[in-house]
């Protein structure tokens, strides 16, 4: 059945509410990093091929659609309210008229309710929904830290994403920071993995280094110096990874095109010039 005047007049009114609410949009793009990161390492090779939407309009399910490489949508509500159940609002009506709505158009879809009450009663879906929803825990935190430190799923999704072995509570904090500002500075209508991954890395400046970023390159001369003064080395995104002979110092630096020019110009007399190059 096509979408009535009513509805419509419903669903503007949804959009903008959705729009307007601070505290659910903090909660929704806490999760939408969440995504993200887990997209991003589910998709490595195919960024461009996967695409977010938020306060999609037209659509009773419209919080979060995530559109897969394979065609599939998958429609997000997220609900921050204490005494969720699917009998609140019009929240069991919103999933039915999507689920037809997605049918009539022939989508490959699926709906997901997200929730913050762990005390809440949606994880019983109602029958005439269970073919095509799913329900899933996300908690609500008032800052992106304290989520990283009490929430182990949220903590691991970054950590995947990292290229740092046994990164530290900064460096996470740095890559969750970084996609939750990309997400919230952008038009989030239809943007990609990899619109997303390319500003991240443009405005990380350095201190960001994630697995979808590509490996820089040395040039033989650059190389040629590092094996010189016994450096053990290679190249990791966009960061060069260093260690002396023996491992007794190390460290790791952006290598950037003016770097490169730096180390070609003022060759290092010895090991210290180096590090002190590289520091």
């Amino acid at each position: 059945m096509p979408v009535t005047k009513a509805e419509r007049n419903y669903l503007k009114r949804k959009h903008q509410g959705g729009r307007n609410n601070s505290k659910g949009a903090s909660y929704e793009s806490f999760y939408a990093v969440y995504c993200i990161a887990s997209l991003m390492e589910r998709y490595m090779q195919r960024l461009d091929d996967v695409c977010l939407s938020s306060q999609v309009e037209a659509c009773f399910v419209d919080d979060l659609l995530v559109a897969g490489p394979d065609g599939k949508r998958i429609y997000h509500q997220l609900k921050d309210v204490k005494g969720l159940t699917w009998k609140a609002g019009r929240l069991k009506s919103d999933f039915t008229r999507q689920m037809e709505l997605s049918e009539e158009e022939g989508e490959n879809f699926r709906l997901k309710l997200v929730y913050s009450d762990p005390k809440s009663t949606v994880t019983k879906i109602p029958e005439e929904l269970e073919r095509c929803t799913t329900v899933s825990f996300f908690p609500s935190c008032s800052t992106l830290n304290q989520l990283l430190l009490s929430y182990q799923p949220f903590r691991e999704a970054i950590r995947q994403i990292t290229l740092t072995e046994e990164a530290k509570d900064d460096e996470l904090f740095g890559v969750a920071g970084i996609l939750l500002g990309v997400w919230n500075g952008g038009v989030q209508t239809a943007i990609s993995i990899r619109h997303i991954n390319d500003v991240a890395r443009r405005n990380g400046k350095g201190y960001v280094n994630i697995k979808t970023y590509p490996n820089v390159e040395l040039s033989a001369e650059c190389r040629q110096i590092l094996e010189r003064y016994g450096f053990q080395f290679h190249t990791s995104g966009i960061k060069l990874y260093w260690s002396t002979a023996g491992g007794r110092l190390k460290g790791e630096v952006e290598w950037t095109p003016e770097l490169e020019c730096r180390m070609k110009e003022h060759v290092p007399a010895d090991k210290f010039e180096l590090i002190e190059l590289l520091s």
